[in-house]
């Protein structure tokens, strides 16, 4: 009995010596993990790239609206059409009368929760400046409906950046470009189970979010993953963004100069 408990103590103590080396060695790896988790949070989600694309969609807004002041947009629908067109004001206003550009995003099937499947469809919402010098606000909606299957499950996902600053000329600590930390993001998740839901396509809604949560609330912030995922896909859309106010600005562009030419091409003969 005395030789059996003592090969089953041996055997315990080998196992428990077995495994209390990586316990340690994990903690220790988690614990440098959550280290730099934690400064990166404390810095906020910076990121040049997302800084340069607020500019560049800021840049293009700016130039757009210095062409419309110069009326070429109504000039070009009422003389470069063969039949005159009726002009089409670029931006709309919400319910407290602030302009907006309306942007498409993608839309089209979902798989990603096989085997429902689900249409959806983006807008982006995008606020200048009354003076037009920065971006306001961005509001990106994600709107999706099951396909098929007995539930009807509809869903409306936004993303709002209340500070979407550009890149400027202010420095840090170490002396390199400052740059915006995003923490202010908020989420909204907005769920229906009646077909007859309808959200307005409008950048206030009249209903509150079913869920909201910020980006990288100090107390609360989400899951690292999550927040990284987060700014990639916000990194994604603006890319599409900046293509397509680029794309608007040109067609001005070649407006006012298919004007010019219109205006100087006469025959001398």
């Amino acid at each position: 009995m005395i030789l059996r408990f003592s090969i089953a103590l041996s055997f315990l103590f080998a196992i428990s010596a077995l495994y209390a080396e990586k316990p340690a060695s994990a903690t220790l790896k988690e614990r440098e993990s959550q280290k730099q988790i934690d400064l990166q949070r404390k810095n906020g989600f910076g990121d040049n790239e997302i800084d340069t694309l607020h500019a560049s969609i800021s840049g293009n807004l700016k130039k757009i609206k210095k062409l419309q002041d110069l009326g070429v947009d109504k000039t070009a629908a009422q003389y470069l059409a063969h039949i005159p067109e009726e002009h089409k004001e670029l931006y709309k206003k919400d319910k407290d009368g602030k302009p907006y550009l309306e942007i498409k995003l993608p839309q089209g099937q979902s798989y990603i929760d096989y085997p429902t499947v689900f249409l959806y469809d983006g807008i982006a919402y995008i606020y200048p400046k009354d003076d037009f010098s920065d971006l306001e606000k961005i509001i990106l909606v994600f709107r999706r409906v099951n396909a098929d299957g007995t539930i009807h499950v509809k869903e409306m996902r936004r993303l709002v950046n209340p500070t979407p600053k550009s890149e400027g000329t202010e420095k840090d600590e170490k002396g390199e470009a400052k740059l915006d930390t995003n923490s202010d993001i908020r989420l909204e998740y907005y769920r229906s189970l009646t077909s007859d839901t309808i959200w307005p396509n409008d950048p206030v809604q009249p209903a509150e979010p079913d869920i909201a949560m910020v980006l990288n609330d100090e107390k609360d912030p989400l899951p690292y993953d999550k927040q990284k995922h987060i700014m990639m896909s916000y990194k994604k859309m603006l890319r599409k963004i900046s293509k397509q106010t680029a794309f608007k600005l040109r067609n001005i562009e070649l407006d006012q100069k298919q004007m010019i030419t219109k205006i100087l091409d006469y025959n001398t003969n």
